[in-house]
């Protein structure tokens, strides 16, 4: 095999960079609304509850970004590492049965509804939105040729 290691971003729908401000400004505000009235009540003395917040806002901040920002995929010779955010997958490729396309909405280190679903192991799946599909495929047929590629 002539190339070991292959690499690939994921492909990110425009519709999620829209919604992903929004949903961290909700989020913050719903830490505010909660602990807000603590914070004003407590006399004047230095609460934890709005250190508490202030940890938990910056994690509902930072975390989409992390996930947006460091979603991918490699295929080496022996198996697919997939890495979104703080988040990891190994799979062997002598696992892999069978991969086909995808728009299921189902949670995943996917960030486009353009995906592939990829079934290993016994009855397992993983969906996965590779930047360049096509490349993807091409790689995987090459690095497992038994894998069983529908749809393409």
């Amino acid at each position: 095999m002539a190339q070991t290691r292959a690499f690939f971003h994921s492909r990110v729908d425009s519709w999620l960079i829209a919604i992903g401000p929004l949903a961290g400004l909700t989020a913050i505000t719903a830490v505010a609304g909660v602990v807000g009235p603590f914070v004003l009540n407590s006399g004047g003395s230095p609460p934890i509850l709005a250190l508490v917040a202030a940890i938990v806002a910056l994690t509902l901040l930072l975390l989409p970004l992390w996930l947006v920002l460091d979603t991918n995929y490699t295929l080496t010779a022996d198996e697919l590492l997939i890495r979104s955010g703080p988040f990891r997958w190994r799979i062997a490729l002598g696992d892999m049965r069978e991969v086909s396309p995808s728009n299921s909405w189902i949670s995943s280190p996917a960030l486009s509804l353009d995906r592939l679903r990829i079934r290993y192991g016994a009855d397992r799946s993983i969906l996965v939105s590779p930047r360049e599909k096509q490349r993807f495929i091409d790689a995987l047929r090459q690095c497992c040729p038994s894998v069983l590629v529908t749809g393409f």
